[in-house]
């Protein structure tokens, strides 16, 4: 086979592994900028919600069996309780837990903010934006062109916020505005750095795919087919449920355990 024969036969590998990284970056952004929202927008609206409130209960379960060994030992020394007498250092020993808390709302917050913002596009403007968004992946992706221009990056990172925004128009004009940027083609003038070349594409070819295995591998988008199983969703849900209930109790019972207490060093101090 000629020297010639063999260069196109290399570049034409470079090529096809090029290809495939558009292809491999392209889903790993539809997964993190459309997928990943919504998953888990669904998974907080079915079933986050309830797992914020268990820990609530949870929290208020712990603070009040925590308040009742207080009381107790109070009691237990001969000495009086005063009303509200724990709750600064209960605020302070449950300050990490209030924290996880805080963040669990935020996530319920803001998944519920995501799904009002989204609006399902019609599947002609739908298929449109995949579409643009594929282009300019091919056209704009760092990992696909290193060492681009100032202006090619600011071009990239404006045209995926408009694909996570589901902005169609302003992707049209993002394409137009960089139509022939980064479209030199690089020259492989022998084998031997036609070689170098694909060695160092397909290298990059097997992190970008263990990168996108990673993502599927991770929180939230793991939860996917979990959250298209019916019956999954039920079970846990009415799990939760059940779990949310059985704080609720445990609270009450701690709750009428201090008043009991409370009631008692009263009594003791006439």
């Amino acid at each position: 086979m000629s020297e010639v024969n063999t260069l196109e036969k290399i570049t034409e590998q470079i090529e096809q592994s090029r290809s495939h990284i558009a292809e491999i970056l392209l889903e790993i952004d539809d997964i993190l900028l459309q997928v990943n929202p919504q998953i888990q927008a669904e998974y907080e609206t079915k079933i986050g919600y309830l797992e914020t409130e268990l820990l609530k209960w949870q929290i208020e379960a712990r603070r009040e069996r925590r308040r009742v060994n207080l009381a107790q030992a109070r009691v237990n020394a001969g000495q009086q309780l005063e009303n509200d007498e724990f709750n600064g250092q209960l605020d302070e020993e449950l300050e990490d837990w209030y924290a996880k808390l805080e963040a669990s709302k935020q996530r319920l917050l803001e998944a519920l903010e995501q799904r009002g913002d989204s609006t399902p596009l019609p599947p002609m403007l739908a298929k449109e934006l995949k579409k643009l968004h594929k282009l300019l992946i091919k056209r704009l992706h760092p990992d696909l062109h290193p060492g681009q221009s100032e202006d090619a990056e600011r071009f990239f990172l404006a045209a995926q916020k408009a694909y996570e925004q589901g902005d169609v128009a302003a992707l049209r004009a993002i394409a137009v505005a960089t139509e022939g940027m980064n479209s030199e083609s690089c020259e492989l003038g022998t084998e031997l750095e036609a070689y170098a070349e694909l060695e160092l594409v397909q290298a990059q070819e097997r992190v970008t795919q263990e990168r996108l295995d990673d993502i599927k591998a991770s929180y939230p988008y793991m939860l996917k087919e979990k959250l298209e199983n019916g019956a999954w969703v039920i079970e846990r849900t009415n799990d939760l449920k059940e779990k949310i209930q059985q704080q609720k109790d445990a609270a009450a019972a701690y709750k009428k355990r201090y008043s009991e207490l409370k009631e008692a060093s009263d009594l003791g101090r006439q």
